[in-house]
């Protein structure tokens, strides 16, 4: 049997108050696809950051051709032949894609000149490679959340490496970019790297996968083949329980009350004359892929893009959302596809960020405000216990909890917002199942309080689990419009690759 490429010995990392890691253990062999998985919190992201050298171990060792090694920095890991796929982008937007696919690697003349001509070929072949079409010289900041994470999947594809870390890659990509994944990982595998592979999404593990380890709260559970695993034996490692099959109660009246009407809306090069209705008590979900429009929709009903030609109708009346500030005193509330650039505030408190309030119109110079007080921590307290956040104080920086716990944070900040119009862009993005569970289950404890809720999300399985109705947009127009048993996967595929017009007049 081959010998490992690393080895990882009881591995430890302590924070103030905090033990993320304890003890750890991981080997991973040549050409081997190896899953690492565990609750959000459960210390992954830790791991990887250790072996990434963003972080150094507390304790413990790590092993590379039978000689100790230490990584003060990324750099050092890299030169270890590392590569690591971050799950929080590493990008800089104001640079193109080859800056940034090649940023602190620059290739270049013998003079010490950047060489462009070169530079940019290079990172066009590996553009390439991922299926991508868009200009190696085109400035990240203009790139949809799925074609940055591609960037930093080329980023890594570009290094020499014998180890290749994905935390997350999938995330934000549609089925075909999946595939394309895949096959990489696949050529990868056949070349003798090793992948550890970090995923929330089982179905990906048990398909690439060759061993499965196992982490809860900073420990190692368990270390097993694929082949003789399955995926209740993985839910219960990660849980420490079963997870019980579950059910959301669906059924809005198709006699409510519209709660927000889309009139032949139009965005150029987004939308196309888009219509419909979403009703108080009613979860619709939106389907569609990259480019579909989906992503301008929720823009433009948040104030955030501007429409060419259409209405917009609450509650009956025409209503001008020019920006953010005249959505929410509409009672509109936006959940960011991209948490990290449009959603929390990273250098304040998780308390802060849940609690941010509402702008009122006798608001001053501030635009927003931040809560205080023994009210507002017995609100955030309650609000920590029903989303099961993990976080150590309410003081704590949001940006040191775990992706998972950030979403759940800005969903929290959903139930404070007194709106009753939600968009909800990928809200269970980067969670562990079982708060994927609890995150469908308060979506629609929001509609049966009266909420109307539109689900934006590229997980099919999940918006045939929550949706009443589903809109499917290709190519900017209204491809679907399903109800009942017509909300299926292969109804919504079929309408966002437009092979299909389901409901459509």
């Amino acid at each position: 049997m081959a010998e490992p490429i690393l080895i990882a010995k009881q591995i430890s990392k302590q924070f103030p108050g905090v033990l993320a890691l304890d003890n750890v253990d991981l080997e991973l062999f040549p050409g081997e696809v190896h899953a690492l998985v565990g609750e959000n919190g459960a210390g992954k992201s830790t791991l990887i950051k250790v072996l990434g050298g963003q972080y150094q171990p507390t304790s413990g060792t790590l092993v590379m051709k039978g000689e100790t090694v230490h990584f003060d920095n990324p750099m050092q890991s890299q030169a270890a032949g590392i590569s690591v796929i971050n799950q929080e982008f590493n990008l800089i937007p104001q640079l193109s894609i080859a800056e940034n696919i090649f940023l602190g690697r620059e290739i270049r003349r013998a003079t010490g000149l950047i060489d462009w001509k070169v530079m940019n070929a290079r990172a066009a072949s590996v553009l390439q490679e991922l299926g991508m079409s868009a200009s190696p010289r085109l400035r990240v900041e203009y790139l949809s959340v799925a074609d940055q994470q591609l960037v930093e999947v080329a980023k890594a594809l570009s290094q020499d490496f014998r180890i290749m870390i994905m935390d997350e890659p999938t995330a934000a990509l549609n089925s075909a970019e999946v595939e394309r994944l895949f096959s990489i990982i696949a050529s990868l595998r056949q070349r003798g790297v090793a992948v550890l592979y970090v995923s929330h999404r089982l179905s990906e593990i048990f398909r690439i996968a060759d061993r499965v380890t196992v982490l809860r709260d900073g420990r190692h559970v368990d270390t097993r083949p694929i082949k003789d695993t399955t995926e209740s034996d993985v839910i219960t490692m990660m849980l420490g329980r079963a997870l019980a099959d579950y059910t959301v109660e669906k059924g809005a009246s198709p006699d409510a009350k519209p709660a927000l009407s889309v009139r032949d809306v139009s965005i150029p090069k987004a939308l196309h004359g888009v219509s419909f209705d979403v009703h108080y008590g009613e979860v619709l979900g939106l389907a569609g892929l990259i480019g579909s429009g989906r992503s301008e929709l929720t823009r433009a009903l948040f104030g955030i893009q501007s429409i060419s030609a259409g209405a917009i109708e609450i509650d009956g009346s025409v209503v001008h959302l020019n920006n953010p500030m005249q959505a929410l005193r509409a009672g509109i509330f936006l959940l960011p596809e991209d948490r990290k650039i449009e959603g929390i505030f990273p250098d304040l408190s998780v308390l802060d960020n849940v609690l941010i309030k509402r702008p009122r119109e006798k608001d001053s110079a501030v635009a927003r405000q931040f809560l205080a007080g023994r009210a507002e921590r017995t609100q955030y307290q309650k609000i920590r216990d029903m989303l099961a956040i993990r976080a150590h104080t309410s003081a704590q920086l949001i940006s040191t909890l775990s992706g998972g716990n950030q979403q759940k944070a800005l969903l929290g900040r959903a139930l404070v917002s007194e709106a009753r119009i939600l968009l909800l862009n990928e809200p269970s993005r980067g969670v562990d199942v079982g708060t994927k569970v609890e995150i469908h289950e308060l979506i629609r404890h929001l509609a049966q309080e009266g909420c109307a809720v539109i689900v934006s999300s590229s997980d099919v399985p999940e918006l045939v689990k929550i949706s009443d109705r589903c809109l499917v947009l290709s190519g900017g127009q209204t491809t679907g419009l399903l109800e009942g048993t017509q909300v299926n996967e292969d109804n919504i595929l079929a309408c966002a690759v437009a092979h299909a017009k389901i409901g459509v007049s």
